[in-house]
């Protein structure tokens, strides 16, 4: 399951869509490529979800419109990207390296991190404490 829509994406980008916003197989990027980076985003965001115990995908309508809104932005920088601008295409990401796969795991992880105690109470159904718990063994 993807979060997000091409029509989302769209939205946030009528510079790089059609003039109804909609993004076609005559645009840049086509739709398959906006598609494919929802699809690609959503996978991160689901492995961020269980790495803090959350069983994805996440179907609670209230949470669902949350990742809809963050897959749809993302994949707005990747359209951007794409035509050599926006935050992944800034000079200080291309002076330092940074990648804008990185990134986006980074910002994900970070996020779902934030989020992840407001999802619990909003219903998303969690399996254990996550990967994040510290642990240790005794000598």
């Amino acid at each position: 399951m993807s979060y997000g829509s091409a029509a989302g994406v769209g939205g946030l980008s009528a510079l790089w869509a059609d003039s109804n916003r909609t993004f076609t197989t005559l645009t840049t990027p086509t739709l398959a490529q906006v598609n494919t980076w929802l699809d690609e985003v959503s996978s991160v965001l689901d492995s961020a979800l269980a790495d803090e115990g959350f069983v994805t995908p996440i179907t609670v309508a209230g949470i669902v419109k949350e990742l809809d809104l963050l897959v749809n932005g993302i994949t707005k920088d990747l359209v951007d990207y794409s035509h050599g601008s926006g935050r992944f295409f800034s000079e200080r990401a291309i002076e330092v390296g940074v990648s804008p796969f990185m990134t986006v795991d980074k910002e994900l992880h970070a996020w779902v991190k934030r989020k992840a105690v407001g999802f619990e109470l909003q219903g998303a159904t969690k399996v254990g404490t996550g990967r994040n718990v510290a642990t240790f063994d005794m000598l």
